[in-house]
């Protein structure tokens, strides 16, 4: 029976160090030459550039790879769900969660997350022809839905305008899904990135019937988290990035896919 109890008392605390950490050491994420980078689809970030999937880029995705020749390490990609990206760091599924992830207190508290190395804003998405039918952040309340992403910067910024019916507020699995969503109805608007918002919809986009309005909500930075007890492997992408921005790669990646 003793060895039974033994037995139970070591799996428990397995787990224990598996999912909470409490008192275990964590393993940096550099120890065995990969680092495993957790995104979703979100241009100009993380994407496809053909519709084979056989040919992946973004300002992220070659921004980590930039990062991982400095580090000798091999960078690879997993696509997550961003509403289970805590979880997916915690259950070592993934290193790090890298595709434009606004820094928040909260996930200050659940991740160790680099320096900001991006700044952001959410922006309403509408149909063209209704745009000046948004002029605040108020205005939300004149649409029927307001469509974000789960977990996202757009969800919290909708949850806190004065008034707001949450009752309108319609979680998607990710940003891109907003866009295909708001182009059925003019009645529907999305939150989403600025970052994206100014490549994926507009005149000279490839929604040209749909736009966005910028409403003044507040400042956002993007950072990198990594498990919470992982500063070592943060810091050193921290240092990496800030050797890319001296060599001038940064400024090159940023006119590349935002000029």
């Amino acid at each position: 029976m003793k060895k039974i109890i033994t037995l139970i008392s070591v799996f428990v605390l397995s787990l224990s160090c598996l999912f909470m950490f409490s008192g275990c050491n964590v393993k940096p994420s550099l120890d065995d030459g990969v680092l495993t980078v957790g995104y979703t689809i979100y241009p100009p970030m993380n994407y496809f550039e053909d519709d084979a999937k056989s040919v992946f880029v973004g300002f992220d995705t070659e921004l980590a790879k930039e990062v991982g020749k400095i580090l000798e390490v091999e960078i690879e990609f997993k696509e997550i769900v961003w509403d289970n990206k805590v979880t997916a760091l915690n259950t070592y599924e993934i290193d790090c969660v890298w595709n434009g992830m606004t820094i928040t207190e909260e996930l200050q508290e659940a991740m160790a997350i680099t320096d900001a190395y991006l700044e952001n804003k959410q922006v309403i998405i509408c149909q063209s022809s209704v745009k000046d039918s948004y002029t605040s952040k108020e205005s939300i309340n004149n649409a029927s839905e307001v469509l974000v992403e789960a977990g996202s910067a757009g969800e919290n910024v909708a949850k806190e305008v004065a008034g707001f019916d949450t009752s309108k507020l319609l979680t998607l699995e990710a940003q891109r899904n907003t866009i295909l969503e708001v182009k059925t109805s003019s009645l529907k608007i999305g939150i989403i990135d600025m970052l994206m918002a100014k490549v994926l919809v507009g005149p000279n986009s490839t929604n040209p019937d749909l736009d966005y309005v910028d409403v003044d909500f507040p400042i956002e930075y993007f950072g990198i988290g990594f498990r919470k007890k992982d500063t070592q492997t943060r810091d050193l992408v921290n240092d990496a990035i800030k050797q890319l921005k001296e060599n001038g790669k940064f400024d090159e990646l940023l006119a590349k896919y935002y000029s």
